[in-house]
């Protein structure tokens, strides 16, 4: 079977996009699939041969019209052209092509249209109903997102599958040997939060600055904050900040660490710290459930889902009310022990395996 796997070039927020096409190609060379990019065939005039293809088609549209005549005209004539028979549409717009569609639901602010929204999300809120019940089979990260989807479709609840996000084998519990290493490597040999931001949220970026602050003006400990960036570096805003933040010798901007370093850091961490307003913003924290490592974070309902009693949820965000989790949590090592066994339990749910076997069977389902 031919795939096309739909792709924006200009939006970096779609993390489950990211992740299910990773899943995906990977699960795709297991079953002696070939991975082909749609403008590298262009560049090299490369004719497509073989049955068993994944081709990833990147979007460059930036405006209504150009996402518009993508995927009314573009999109269905490549189809044609590659004889493709299957079309994973990742950000919640069907193509008006004919051929078995599966949509993605990559987050549930795109059943809540706003005015802020980019041009993509306008386009895919404005027909999400309509989309859902032309789709063969739709695909979203949780049961709540499931659940939400199912309200506004009517009869259609029955084609929503859910593939949770997972985590690599790389993320795993150490040994406390183990995490004294990665201590002094990253930390100073000093215990340490550890968090994952986007490089241009400036006001996350800010809370958790400030929730950091009470939380070091109380406790007057040695205990260190890592952050890692979703993207290649923060923006210069950010170190800006950071270079007239009063515990700035405590906070540390890990800016190069290979996947393997990350997964040690989730496993070293003492928390993480989990401040995304985004529903579907969850991979960081499967990563710490799967590295036994208790999260922190602003409630949302599909962290309920993923967390249970692995992490401390924020009703209301705030930094004050952060701060003062982050002091509990480091007094109480007792409920640390115990929320760290609970994350172990937790990541049972999410084994990569398991759920990149289903989401394999639901692409090869026929109609």
């Amino acid at each position: 079977m031919r795939i096309a796997v739909i792709h924006h070039s200009n939006d970096f927020s779609n993390d489950y996009a990211a992740y299910l096409s990773a899943l995906l190609d990977e699960t795709a060379v297991e079953n002696n699939y070939v991975i082909k990019d749609y403008h590298r065939l262009l560049f090299d005039k490369e004719i497509l041969t073989g049955e068993n293809i994944v081709l990833h088609i990147i979007i460059n549209a930036e405006n209504s019209f150009a996402i518009h005549y993508w995927y009314s005209l573009k999109l269905p004539s490549i189809f044609k052209k590659y004889r493709i028979e299957k079309v994973i549409c990742q950000y919640g717009i069907l193509t008006s092509s004919s051929i078995a569609q599966i949509l993605v639901l990559p987050d549930t602010a795109l059943l809540s249209p706003n005015k802020k929204m980019q041009p993509w999300q306008k386009l895919a809120a404005k027909n999400v109903k309509k989309n859902i019940a032309a789709a063969q089979t739709v695909i979203t990260y949780s049961q709540h997102a499931k659940n939400a989807a199912a309200t506004i479709s009517g009869n259609n609840a029955n084609k929503i599958a859910v593939s949770p996000y997972t985590a690599n084998l790389l993320f795993k519990a150490l040994e406390w040997h183990d995490k004294l290493y990665i201590k002094s490597r990253f930390a100073e040999n000093k215990e340490f939060f550890a968090a994952v931001l986007p490089h241009d949220d400036e006001k996350v970026f800010t809370e958790l600055l400030k929730a950091f602050s009470k939380f070091k003006k109380w406790q007057q400990s040695s205990m260190q904050l890592l952050l890692l960036p979703k993207e290649d570096a923060f923006a210069e805003t950010i170190h800006e900040k950071l270079d007239t933040y009063k515990y700035r010798q405590d906070v540390k901007l890990v800016n190069d660490a290979d996947k393997k370093e990350i997964a040690d850091i989730f496993a070293a961490a003492y928390a993480l710290i989990h401040v995304s307003p985004q529903d579907a913003d969850l991979l960081p924290v499967v990563a710490a459930l799967q590295s036994a490592t208790p999260v922190i974070a602003f409630s949302t309902e599909s962290l309920q889902e993923y967390c249970g009693n692995a992490a401390i949820l924020i009703a209301e965000p705030g930094y004050e009310t952060l701060g003062d989790q982050l002091t509990q949590l480091y007094k109480n090592e007792t409920q640390r022990a115990e929320m760290s066994e609970a994350a172990i339990k937790r990541a049972e749910n999410f084994q990569q395996k398991e759920h990149a076997e289903k989401l394999w069977q639901l692409l090869n389902e026929k109609l």
